[in-house]
Parts: structure tokens; C-alpha cells; sequence
């Protein structure tokens, strides 16, 4: 076992750092900073409004992601890894393209802009040992879980979905939402032990999340490390999913067996503007995970999506699955503008939470069959919430036979699929994918008689 002091340089990173050049820094500021975070570092830049979380303001000298004490200064590391590795999640990118020398003038620049290093200096904290993975004791992680209470944010299983979840907000007064542990790669400060361990003893300044160095010994954070590591679920990103033919018949219910024999897709979720340009509230619902089989007849789809609470009332959560209608080529509509004013109608299978039905209609607009349109075509469905997670079956015929300008699903070609999620808690956003190639499996050909 070592013992972990911070995220300290070796000496030979320390010895190839550059002097301080804070005109480079303040140049460099404004080539590549200024856009989000503002021409004087208040966070106002032009694009902060389509971001969310909103761009730091650096004047305030409150940084969420350090090594260091609750309210210290950040060290000049955590700086540099933040600015080389960026923050999953947000509008932060990583930068690591720039020349090193270049990050390091703009940490010095970014430490000048505020007081919090001659007020507050760093006080990196002690992470004590790590057991290591063969002495990881999950059983004591989860009681660390559970005595820390973690679950009240986070929830049971980790999914975002707290009973405070919904009520948070940071030091800004901005709601602010929980992370879903089980989303590694969402993980803004890092998703490996060591960063999950430095987020536990340092917290994250801003924010709700607090320190817990004077509530939980090292080891018993490191375990509660290696136990929120256990949640993580590796993703399965891919822009063409396979739609296998069943021959034995299709799935008949959300838990049938025979979906595990049928390749699951992840596919990542934005946040759509509002009609302002901006996005004001925080992502809930960040990626969709679906299965598709087709009986040369029907597409079978099993949908789930993480979404911290059950909504069935007049804000309901929803889903559409979207096809470009016969009168649409490809994929060339993009679901995060759509709709404005010219778009062209789209084929939706749209499920809401209210009435735990899917109806089929191609339309310009959500509300179309989010209010029961009459020229909506209904789909079979089964739906089902458990502890922060939906999942929707639906059935789609390949080739509808009474919906006029449908899609036509044909075996064996591309067919373009999106999604759009509805959090009904979170109100007045929507999130939405880009488009995914799915193809259908066709019947092989049968062979011809010899002659």
C-alpha cells in the first residue's frame, strides 16, 4: 500500500514547468477562454448562456475540482489537469492539443485573477493509503455508503435520484443535480479510485457536495471509492446498432431473457435550447441505452434511459423514438434544433409517462401526439420506473400500412433512428441524441437447386 499525498509532480514534471509569463497567459486567455468564460473572467462570455453548468467566474477564486482543503486555493496541478483533461459533462473541453507550456502560463494567468491563493492558501489533503483492488472490501464501501448518506443525493443505487436530488442548488443559487454515479464517464473530476477518493476528502467547492475528511477516516473513503467505482456501468457507444432477426420470436415482455441476446446500443443525450438560445436548468437525463429485433414483420425496441424521478402528472416524462419520414433523405435533420419554424415533419413513436402509451404519427411538432392527436396511430407498449430508471417497449411495424408518408424499415439497409427525452422534473427541458444507423438483419437467401 502507498500513501497518497494530493496529486504532486514528480521532480522531473516539477523541474520542466516554465516561469510565469502572465502576458502569454492573458493572451492565451483570450484566444481560447474568453469565448465561455468572459474577456474579464466573469463568466459572462458568449457562449456561457448555452452552457450548463454555467462557466466559472475566475474573479471569485471558488474552484471545484482540487486536491486541496474545502475553500484553499487549488495547487497549480489540479489546474493543469482540469485545463489538460477537461470536465466530462459540461462545456469545459479538454485542452490537451495545446503545447504544455502553453497550459502552464494559462494556470499562472488563471491564479492571478483572484485573491484565494495569498487568502487561502493550498492545503492539499491527505488521502491516506490505497488498499489497492485486491483488498477492496465493497461490503465496507457500501456500509460507508450508507452511513455517510450518500444515498440521500445520490440514491440507493447511485442513480442520481435522492429525495434532496431535486432540491439543490449551488453557491450561485442554480439548481444543480447530483451526479449518476453510475455514469463513470460523466464524471467531471475523474472516474478512477484515486479521483473519486479526492472528491470525498476535498468535496467540491460550489457546490452541495461536501468535504467528509472530518466525517470518514482515509481508509473508509478509499473503500467508498472503490465501491462507487463498483457502480459504474462501462457504456457501449456506437453510431450503428444491429437489429438482429428473431427467429424464435420476438421478446414478450421487458424482462424476457432473450434481450440479453441482442446487442445493447448506448448513445449519448444534449440538452435542446430554449427559445431564448439558452439552456438555464440542469441535464437530467444523459444518455439512452436500446435494444432492437425485428421478426421480419415488426421492430421490437427495449428503451431505458436513468431519470431521477417518476413523473405521471401534467409535466410527465416522456420519450419519442424518431425516423425521418418518406418525405425526409437521411438524417439531415438535426433533433436539437428541431422543430423551428421550417422543419419538415418527422416520423415520432412517442411515449408519455402519463398515459404509459406510445402513439405513431409524422408531425411537425412533440405536442402533435403529446396531446393525443387523432391521426395518431397507437403502438403496442409496456413500460416500467424502478429506482431511477425507465424502460419502454415498443412495437413498430417495418412498413406501416395506414400512417401516410412513414418510414419504411427495410431489412438488410441503413434506417436512421434519434431519441428525445422528456424529464417531467425538470420541466421545460428536453434532451436529445444524434441520429444512429440501425440495420436489420435479412433473411439469408435460399440457395437454388443445382441444374
Amino acid at each position: 500500500m502507498a500513501s497518497v499525498s494530493g496529486w504532486a509532480l514528480s521532480p522531473q514534471a516539477e523541474a520542466a514547468k516554465p516561469e510565469p509569463d502572465l502576458a502569454a497567459g492573458r493572451a492565451a486567455y483570450g484566444q481560447y477562454c474568453a469565448r465561455c468564460h468572459g474577456p474579464q473572467a466573469a463568466g459572462d462570455g458568449y457562449d456561457a448562456k448555452r452552457l450548463y453548468p454555467r462557466p466559472r467566474n475566475l474573479t471569485e477564486g471558488v474552484f471545484k475540482f482540487r486536491s486541496t482543503a474545502t475553500g484553499t486555493a487549488p495547487t497549480d496541478e489540479d489546474l493543469f489537469r482540469t485545463l489538460t483533461n477537461g470536465l466530462p459533462g459540461s462545456g469545459m473541453p479538454d485542452w490537451r492539443h495545446l503545447d504544455e507550456a502553453v497550459r502552464w502560463q494559462l494556470v499562472y494567468y488563471v491564479k492571478s485573477l483572484s485573491s484565494v491563493e495569498q487568502d487561502a492558501p493550498a492545503q492539499p489533503v491527505d488521502l491516506g493509503r490505497d488498499p489497492g483492488p485486491r483488498h477492496a472490501d465493497l461490503a465496507a464501501g457500501k456500509r460507508a455508503y450508507e452511513k455517510m448518506g450518500c444515498a440521500a443525493c445520490h440514491g440507493a443505487q447511485g442513480r442520481g435520484n435522492g429525495t434532496s436530488a431535486p432540491s439543490l442548488t449551488d453557491t450561485w443559487g442554480r439548481a444543480t443535480r447530483p451526479a449518476d454515479l453510475t455514469q463513470g464517464w460523466n464524471y467531471r473530476g475523474g472516474s478512477d479510485t484515486k479521483a473519486i477518493v479526492t472528491r470525498v476528502l476535498a468535496g467540491i467547492d460550489g457546490t452541495p457536495m461536501p468535504s467528509y475528511a472530518e466525517a470518514a477516516s482515509p481508509n473508509d473513503a478509499w473503500q467508498l471509492a472503490y465501491y462507487v467505482r463498483s457502480l459504474q456501468q462501462d457504456p457501449n457507444w456506437s453510431m450503428i446498432a444491429h437489429a438482429p432477426l428473431a427467429r424464435e420470436g420476438l421478446p414478450a415482455s421487458l424482462d424476457d431473457p432473450r434481450w440479453q441476446r441482442v446487442p445493447r446500443v448506448d448513445v449519448r443525450l444534449r440538452n435542446a435550447m430554449n427559445e431564448q438560445g439558452e439552456w438555464a436548468l440542469p441535464q437530467t437525463v444523459s444518455a439512452v441505452s436500446f435494444r432492437v429485433v425485428h421478426d421480419g414483420a415488426a421492430a421490437r425496441f427495449l428503451i431505458s434511459w436513468q431519470d431521477p424521478s417518476d413523473d405521471r402528472g401534467d409535466s410527465p416524462d416522456g420519450l419519442a423514438l424518431a425516423l425521418p419520414s418518406a418525405k425526409v433523405v437521411g438524417d439531415s435533420v438535426t433533433l436539437q434544433l428541431w422543430p423551428m419554424r421550417f422543419s419538415p415533419p418527422l416520423d415520432l413513436c412517442v411515449w408519455s409517462a402519463k398515459s404509459l402509451k406510445t402513439n405513431e404519427g409524422v408531425v411537425r411538432r412533440y405536442d402533435t401526439l403529446l396531446q393525443g392527436a387523432s391521426q395518431a396511430v397507437p403502438l403496442d407498449t409496456q413500460a416500467a420506473y424502478e429506482d431511477g430508471q425507465w424502460r419502454v417497449m415498443m412495437t413498430r411495424p417495418l412498413a406501416p400500412a395506414n400512417l401516410p408518408n412513414a418510414a419504411q424499415i427495410t431489412p438488410g439497409r441503413f434506417t436512421p433512428l434519434a431519441f428525445a427525452v422528456w424529464d417531467g422534473g425538470n420541466a421545460g427541458q428536453r434532451a436529445t441524441s444524434s441520429w444512429v444507423d440501425v440495420v436489420m438483419d435479412a433473411e439469408p437467401a435460399k440457395a437454388h437447386a443445382s441444374q
